[in-house]
């Protein structure tokens, strides 16, 4: 058991003086150990996304970038233990950013589906049909001809993707005026719908 120790401890000194041999020898006797803590921590959702392997070298990588003296590992177990906590912590990461946020929640996605002939679905496109548009442009001239000549030239400028502070630079009006345009657009939008 001594020698074991022993070992254990010539091998992080080495480790830590930058020979990439004990780092070599860490990696096969703890790789096994880091990418079952993966495999147990790691849902089955997202699986299909996320290889274990991935999660791995994520753990060896920052275990490589620890700053000298920051930790010390007396004992194999101490390593394991460690390796075990970055493994655990690295899934839990990924695990609130893919299924905690909207944004990125793997629950909402859908798979595309095919009719039952086979034939693939049509993905809806995101951009309006030529009789969207028509009709968008004929309720914005509806929405104009109510508005002062100045809201029109504000509006227009954040049609055409300008922010509301550019547009206020621009106008030479403070954001919140900007504001009062939009929130008095709105209400002439929502009065004619």
């Amino acid at each position: 058991m001594h020698s074991r120790a022993a070992h254990f401890s010539q091998l992080i000194g080495q480790f830590q003086a930058g020979d990439h041999a004990a780092l070599a020898a860490l990696y096969a006797e703890y790789g096994g150990l880091v990418r079952e803590a993966v495999r147990r921590r790691l849902p089955d959702r997202l699986r299909k996304e996320y290889d274990s392997l991935d999660f791995a070298q994520d753990v060896w990588a920052s275990f490589c970038h620890l700053p000298p003296g920051k930790h010390h590992f007396a004992t194999p177990e101490d390593l394991g233990g460690f390796l075990v906590r970055v493994a655990h912590n690295k899934v839990i990461d990924v695990c609130r950013r893919r299924l905690g946020t909207q944004g990125y929640d793997v629950t909402r996605e859908q798979p595309l589906v095919r009719a039952a002939d086979g034939a693939d679905v049509p993905v809806p496109d995101r951009q309006p049909t030529p009789s969207q548009w028509a009709i968008a442009a004929e309720r914005w001239a509806e929405i104009a001809a109510a508005l002062p000549a100045q809201h029109v030239a504000v509006i227009e400028r954040l049609r055409e993707g300008f922010t509301q502070q550019e547009v206020a630079a621009m106008a030479g009006i403070t954001d919140r005026t900007v504001r009062r345009i939009v929130d008095r657009v709105r209400e002439l939008c929502e009065d004619g719908s």
